[in-house]
């Protein structure tokens, strides 16, 4: 069967079923808005860096963070060299974290009954932030990582205690056709499934939402933050991860020395606003049963990002599409250029033809739930300006991803 014909058969209504078996009945956990001890997924993923760095400073908590290790010792020092990655790292916060070894799309997530039976009973609440972001893949390869590792954090949601559940989903949940031109999104506005949902991913992110729905209408105190594209520090420009397209795309219009025209806004949230509104919001019991759309209200036109990498001194020409993605094929077969930068561009290239929603047409997007959650906090999105791109620009010039003019 070939994977075409195998993502036509899935039933993703079905895949969004939650087991009868998952309930709320316990009590809830004594300290849920001021936790003692927190449990955070993905805490070696970029978002969740700057999520434990956040918990860290806001809050007095241990944070149990779930790591793919062989052991303790390894998962420790998976999660301090990542945080020493982004100028995260304090000693003296260090004895805070507790780092478990384990396979979140295990069951219990590859622990043993009684560890997942303590670790439950001791949790206050839950950051499920752990996810397989890859725009390629088709759903069926994603499933155990996105799909299956929710279930297990529901399933621990309700062990022991109820802990509250704070999950990162994706706007992309709504990325299909009927929401194109389908009037203003609200945060209260149900993604429904549509067979136009584009990509594995998005898929994938849809049915874990879908679960954490679930979950809330059977008592679950959960609220699911939809961002749409993260991007790095607003101050540093930390971004150690540039698997993003948008990126990808700039730096592949540099070496190209051109770029395409679209007509078009790019969109994105740096990571410390997102990471920063979470914990905030996810201190306030009014967040339960609520979902949290993280956009900027401030996108900047794709013509006004090229001007700005212009004034950086890169030489780049305006070409029309077709024109640009010819020229990107044949400079990949070009004789002599550098394997590096062959490489670069094929990885573009693949990149470009995944659903990779940099370009799609959006619904118009409001954030009433997150304006109020944060009103008064001081937590706002920076605007996508030529202060903002500059400093992204400064840093990939720093770490090497772009040429230095």
């Amino acid at each position: 069967m070939t994977a075409v014909a195998y993502a036509a058969e899935i039933d993703f209504e079905s895949e969004a079923l939650l087991e009868t078996s998952i309930r709320f009945q316990c009590p809830l956990s004594p300290n849920p808005l001021t936790p003692r001890n927190v449990f955070l997924t993905g805490a070696t993923g970029f978002l969740g860096a700057f999520l434990l760095d956040e918990l860290l400073k806001k809050t007095e908590a241990r944070i149990y963070c779930l790591v793919r290790a062989a052991d303790r010792a390894e998962a420790y020092l998976r999660i301090s060299n990542h945080l020493r990655g982004y100028s995260l790292w304090n000693e003296s916060l260090a004895h805070r974290i507790f780092a478990i070894p384990g396979d979140l799309s295990q069951h219990n997530m590859g622990l043993d009954r009684a560890e997942f039976s303590d670790l439950a009973g001791r949790i206050d609440v839950i950051y499920h932030n752990a996810g397989w972001v890859n725009m390629a893949l088709p759903y069926a390869q994603l499933k155990s990582a996105n799909v299956a590792g929710t279930r297990e954090v529901l399933r621990m949601a309700g062990t022991e205690v109820t802990k509250p559940v704070h999950f990162v989903s994706s706007i992309a949940v709504f990325y299909t056709y009927s929401w194109e031109n389908g009037g203003l999104l609200t945060e209260a506005d149900t993604p429904i499934y549509d067979p136009t949902l584009r990509g594995g991913y998005s898929k994938s992110k849809w049915v874990a939402d879908r679960l954490v729905a679930e979950a809330q209408a059977r008592g679950l105190p959960a609220s699911i933050y939809r961002p749409v594209r993260i991007m790095g520090h607003s101050q540093t420009g930390a971004m150690n991860d540039t698997s993003d397209l948008l990126p990808l795309l700039l730096k592949g219009c540099i070496l190209l020395g051109k770029y395409p025209v679209f007509d078009t806004n790019i969109t994105l949230v740096p990571v410390d606003y997102v990471s920063r509104a979470m914990v905030h919001l996810a201190a306030q019991e009014k967040s339960w049963g609520r979902a949290f759309h993280f956009i900027n209200k401030t996108p900047v036109e794709w013509r006004r990002l090229m001007t700005a990498l212009r004034s950086f001194g890169y030489p780049l020409e305006e070409v029309g599409y077709d024109e640009w993605w010819k020229d990107l094929r044949q400079e990949v077969r070009r004789a002599g250029i550098p394997l590096a930068d062959k490489r670069f561009l094929s990885t573009l290239i693949l990149a470009m033809t995944a659903p990779h929603f940099l370009f799609y047409q959006r619904p118009e997007m409001e954030s009433r739930y997150t304006d109020e959650g944060l009103n008064g906090s001081g937590i706002s999105c920076p605007a996508v300006d030529e202060a903002l791109i500059g400093t992204y620009l400064a840093w990939w010039r720093k770490t090497g991803f772009l040429p230095v003019c």
